[in-house]
C-alpha cells in the first residue's frame, strides 16, 4: 500500500515535463544573451511600460536629439571683442606770472581768465582726453600770489577750454609747500579735473582713467625742484612729487600695466629751457620708456616747441610696438615775448585699442600751431592764446605777423 506522500506515475511525468521546459527556457535565454552586444539590448526585448502624459497633446512633435558628434561638428562662434577708439589732445605748460595775473584782475579783486583761452576754440575740447602741464600752483590768495602761485580761477578757464587732466610734476609744484600742493589738488578736484605726477602713497604715480571704455594710465615726472620748493619741504622729504628716475619710471609703467592699463601716457618735465635741441639723455630716456610700455610721451619744460618722433621698439614680450613722442609741446601760456616762447602747439592723436589682440594702434598726429598774443587794451596788456593759423582771429597787424611766424616755427620743427 502506498503512503500519502507517494507520487503517482502521472504526477512524476508532469514534473519531468516541467523540468524539460524550464531547461529549454534557460538555454534559450543563454543563447540570446550570448548574441547581444549590450545588456540593454537584451532587455530591449521586454520594453518598459510606456509613460503616457496626463493630458496628451495631439500636436506634440518629438524632435531628434543630436548626437555628440553632431554637436562637435557645429561649434558656436565666439563673440568678437570690440575695437575701441579715443582721441588724446595735449598742449604745453601754463605759466601765469604777475603780468598775466594783473591783466585779468577785475576791480573787486576777482580774476577772470575766460578770455585768455577762448581763441583755442575746440582744439582741446574735441578730444576725449585733454592734458596740459601747470607750471605754477593755484593755492589762493592766502598763500600769497607771485609768479608761481596763480589764482585758482585759471582752472575754470582751462576746464572751459576742454582740459580734463593737469600734470603737476614740475619744479614749481612745491613752491608753496605741501599745503600749497594740497590746495591746488583740491581746486582741481572741485572742478572735476584730474591731476598726475603726485604720489598719494609715496609709491605709485599713475592716474587711471576710463576713457570711452579704454583704461588709460597717465604718469608725470619732474626733473627736480626749485630752490623755493626744496626750502619749503626739505627737498620733498615726504617724496610726494614724482621725479625723473628711469628705473622708477619703468617700474611705474609695469605696475600700471599690471593694474589694467591698456594705454600708457607719460608726461616728463625734462630737457633744457629755451633750447630747441634735444639732449641725448632725453632721447635715451624716451627709448627706455617706450620699451618699458609707454605708448605716448608728451614732454614739457623747455618752453619752446621741439620735434616729434615715432619710435618702433621691441618690448619684453618680444613683439614690436610704436610710441609717439612729442619732446616738447612748448608753452600754452607765458608772458615771455621771444618768437620761440610765444610759439606753442597742441597735439591731437587718435588711439585704437583692440581687445582681441590687446594691441594699441596710434593714428596720425595732428598738430595745431598756437600763438600767445599780447595787445594793449584799456591801458593794460591783454594776453590771449590763439590758433596761429586761424585767419578769423582778431589780431592787430603786428600780432598777426607774429602769429604767422609762430606757425612757421612749429611747422618747420614738426614735420
Amino acid at each position: 500500500m502506498k503512503g500519502k506522500n507517494d507520487l503517482s506515475s502521472g504526477t512524476k511525468a508532469m514534473l519531468v515535463l516541467t523540468s524539460v521546459v524550464v531547461l529549454a527556457c534557460v538555454v534559450f535565454l543563454a543563447r540570446i544573451l550570448s548574441r547581444a552586444p549590450d545588456l540593454k539590448e537584451a532587455f530591449a526585448l521586454f520594453p518598459a511600460e510606456e509613460v503616457v502624459p496626463d493630458e496628451p497633446d495631439e500636436q506634440l512633435k518629438v524632435e531628434p536629439v543630436p548626437t555628440r558628434v553632431q554637436e562637435k561638428s557645429t561649434p558656436v562662434p565666439q563673440k568678437e571683442r570690440p575695437v575701441l577708439r579715443m582721441t588724446l589732445a595735449a598742449a604745453g605748460t601754463v605759466y601765469a606770472p604777475r603780468a598775466i595775473r594783473e591783466s585779468v584782475e577785475e576791480r573787486d579783486g576777482h580774476y577772470d581768465f575766460s578770455n585768455v583761452f577762448e581763441g583755442l576754440g575746440d582744439t582741446l575740447s574735441r578730444a576725449d582726453l585733454s592734458i596740459v602741464t601747470l607750471e605754477t600752483t593755484a593755492a589762493g590768495r592766502e598763500e600769497g600770489y607771485d609768479n608761481y602761485n596763480t589764482p585758482p580761477q585759471i582752472l575754470d578757464a582751462l576746464r572751459d577750454a576742454g582740459v580734463d587732466l593737469v600734470a603737476l610734476a614740475t619744479e614749481r609744484a612745491l613752491d608753496k609747500g605741501y599745503k600749497g600742493l594740497d590746495i591746488t589738488k583740491s581746486e582741481l578736484t572741485s572742478r572735476g579735473m584730474a591731476c598726475a605726477g603726485v604720489r598719494e602713497d609715496g609709491q605709485s604715480t599713475a592716474t587711471m582713467l576710463n576713457v570711452g571704455g579704454i583704461q588709460v594710465a597717465v604718469l608725470a615726472y619732474s626733473y627736480g625742484l626749485s630752490e623755493a620748493g626744496k626750502t619749503q619741504t626739505r627737498s620733498d622729504a615726504r617724496g610726494v612729487l614724482a621725479m625723473l628716475d628711469t628705473e622708477r619710471m619703468t617700474r611705474d609703467i609695469t605696475r600700471a600695466r599690471a593694474e589694467g592699463a591698456q594705454v600708457v601716457v607719460v608726461l616728463p618735465h625734462w630737457g633744457t629751457k629755451n633750447k630747441q635741441e634735444i639732449p641725448q639723455n632725453v632721447r635715451v630716456m624716451a627709448g627706455t620708456l617706450a620699451r618699458a610700455g609707454a605708448d605716448v610721451i608728451l614732454g614739457t619744460h623747455p618752453n619752446v616747441v621741439q620735434e616729434t618722433e615715432r619710435l618702433r621698439v621691441t618690448r619684453a614680450d618680444g613683439l614690436e610696438y610704436e610710441t609717439v613722442v612729442c619732446y616738447s609741446l612748448g608753452s600754452l601760456l607765458t608772458d615771455a615775448r621771444t618768437e620761440l616762447n610765444t610759439a606753442g602747439m597742441a597735439a591731437l592723436l587718435p588711439i585704437e585699442y583692440d581687445f582681441q589682440t590687446r594691441r594699441v594702434t596710434l593714428g596720425e598726429l595732428e598738430v595745431t600751431p598756437l600763438y600767445v598774443a599780447r595787445s594793449r587794451e584799456n591801458g593794460r596788456n591783454v594776453y590771449r592764446v590763439v590758433k596761429a593759423e586761424d585767419e578769423g582771429t582778431e589780431l592787430n597787424e603786428t600780432e598777426r605777423t607774429a602769429a604767422q611766424r609762430a606757425s612757421e616755427i612749429v611747422r618747420e620743427i614738426v614735420r
